[in-house]
């Protein structure tokens, strides 16, 4: 070995030993803490309700019979998920998500899901899912994959895909005729870091479909042993090893990339000049929506272990600096371990309802998850109450590491209600081999608040997984909302909603110019009932909801009032909207 050679190793070693010591003194203690209530209540086997309160537990709202039934296997999806032996190194326990599109124009969603060496394609047959990744061209069999969405970033009508990896992302631009060419080299946008959630959105209204993408460490501990650094412990259940392989403190971020699109297939990375590359961030979501109402879109950047971003659109194509951080003064810099994002207006339910945004964010264990509503200051500034607790959304998640997460209407009342995937990232006791299995959370909203209705949606949602990201899809055409969930280190399951109801929907489609869709603002009204959702903000973690939003009618017999408000602040108003599916399109 030369000096260069053994100076670099020693400079990387000495490194990762002092990082790891001291960003372990910071987050140990509440890892400890972390694994002693597991420990205490034999986590991987519990209710994580148990203990509480009889009112943060709900018990007194009478939740509506949901029935979900996992028909994966059933409907053909088979793939499995890292199939190796667990290393105990953190991109392993990190992955990976899933992602809807009608790849093929034929009417109906088809299923991308992310694996660590060979990700899948799904297409959706109508009865059954038929596996055409080798004929599509999206195997990227070299790829370590982390998410997953699609967007039509080329305006040529169909969506291309976008995949995140811990090395060079891939850009698959749809050929339409059921193949991708693999184009991120070319187009610039094959970031070589260790990327996670993306997001579109045409930022600078130039009509052309901008990228922002997520990266999260500067991990580098294959080569190195794994008992380096570790930290013991104590729990209820006896001594545990933490190593530092498994610590995001002992890692440095890495700059996030704002890709400016130029119109021509090609990008720019602009994120310095905008102000966003948020270089202290462990960044895991990301989501473009216009949090203001200003008609420009904002960007919210979830990070692990160092504050959140809310960043501002400053409204104009000249400044050659876009945004300006608003987090601290909000009330939404968390510096929690922030993993999912799901945005909506939830306003009502806290009586707080302003027509603008609000966000709801998946924490890592005995941290909680975050219910943000937004509000306007005496000043008129944005700002945000935490109503997490209010709402019954906080201790029922301390147990849990939650991931992806979706707002959507799960039987079809015309109240948006909200799933969360937990999987967590603490070792099975005496097993380092696999992790602690959790349940998954359908909360419904019950109009004040929200119950945890997943023990009696069927079997499936009374199992524990090691769920990581949650895509929504009518996959069935049959107008109620389905769940797709990504398993680390398992099959996926596919949630096809059987609940019985008579309740009616509608499922909106929007049509149009890519750059004027990303970010429209969708309102739906019956009677005295208003849903409002962004497209494309509900971004879950490493994953994407199909381009269809389902809005329930309840047993009302028509949508009042249909209003899509484009980017470019154009509206297009539909009155009397029966139930079934409509196609809005920009005027």
């Amino acid at each position: 070995m030369n000096a260069p050679t053994r100076r670099r190793k020693l400079s990387r070693t000495q490194k990762v030993w002092l990082s790891g010591v001291l960003s372990v003194v910071g987050t140990v203690a509440l890892t400890g803490v972390a694994i002693w209530v597991a420990a205490a209540r034999d986590t991987d086997l519990a209710d994580p309700t148990a203990g509480l309160t009889h009112a943060f537990r709900g018990d007194d709202i009478k939740t509506p019979t949901l029935r979900f039934q996992d028909v994966a296997e059933e409907l053909g999806i088979r793939a499995r998920h890292d199939s190796g032996p667990r290393l105990r190194h953190l991109p392993q326990d990190t992955g990976s998500g899933l992602a809807w599109s009608d790849v093929d124009g034929d009417g109906d969603f088809d299923l991308y899901i992310v694996n660590y060496a060979r990700n899948s394609l799904y297409r959706n047959d109508g009865t059954r899912f038929v596996d055409i990744t080798d004929a599509s061209g999206t195997a990227d069999a070299e790829g370590y994959g982390m998410g997953a969405t699609f967007a039509d970033y080329d305006g040529d009508g169909d969506e291309d895909l976008y995949v995140t990896n811990r090395g060079p992302n891939r850009l698959f631009r749809n050929r339409g005729d059921g193949t991708f060419e693999e184009v991120a080299a070319a187009a610039g946008v094959a970031d070589p870091l260790w990327s996670t959630g993306a997001t579109w959105g045409d930022y600078d209204r130039d009509g052309h479909l901008d990228l922002y993408v997520g990266n999260y460490i500067a991990y580098e501990a294959e080569h190195v042993e794994e008992d380096a650094g570790a930290v013991q412990v104590g729990t209820a259940g006896g001594a545990y090893s933490v190593p530092y392989t498994l610590n995001p403190n002992a890692f440095d971020a890495q700059p996030n990339r704002l890709y400016r699109n130029k119109g021509d297939g090609t990008f720019e990375d602009v994120a310095a000049a905008a102000g966003v590359q948020d270089v202290e961030g462990r960044s895991f979501a990301a989501a473009f929506c216009d949090l203001d109402g200003d008609g420009w879109l904002d960007l919210y950047v979830n990070n692990d272990v160092s504050a959140n971003r809310l960043y501002r659109n400053r409204g104009t194509q000249a400044s050659p600096t876009a945004f300006e951080d608003i987090g601290p003064t909000t009330g939404t810099s968390d510096a929690r371990g922030s993993m999912g994002l799901s945005i909506g207006e939830l306003g009502a339910m806290g009586s707080m309802a302003d027509e603008l945004p609000d966000m709801f964010i998946s924490h890592w264990v005995a941290q909680e998850n975050a219910l943000y509503l937004s509000m306007r200051g005496r000043s008129g500034r944005l700002e945000y109450r935490d109503r997490t607790r209010r709402l019954r959304l906080g201790e029922v998640s301390l147990d849990t590491v939650g991931w992806g997460s979706a707002l959507v209407d799960l039987d079809r009342d015309g109240r948006m209600d909200l799933v969360v995937a937990n999987g967590s990232t603490l070792e099975a006791k005496g097993d380092t081999s696999r992790l602690i299995a959790e349940p998954i959370f359908l909360f419904w909203n019950a109009g004040t608040r929200f119950a945890d209705a997943a023990p009696g949606a069927g079997p499936t949602l009374t199992k524990h997984h090691g769920a990581r990201g949650l895509a929504a899809a009518d996959f069935d055409g049959d107008g109620d909302v389905d769940l797709a969930v990504a398993i680390n280190r398992g099959t996926p399951l596919l949630l096809r909603n059987d609940t019985e109801t008579l309740n009616r929907s509608v499922g909106v489609r929007l049509a149009g110019p890519a750059a004027l869709i990303h970010g429209a603002r969708i309102e739906a009204v019956v009677g005295e009932t208003r849903q409002l959702v962004w497209f494309g903000a509900d971004v879950s973690f490493c994953s994407r909801h199909a381009p269809e939003r389902i809005f329930g009618l309840g047993t009302a017999p028509k949508l009042d009032r249909l209003r899509v408000t484009w980017l470019d602040g154009t509206t297009t108003t539909l009155e009397n909207v029966p139930p079934g599916k409509v196609t809005v399109r920009h005027p």
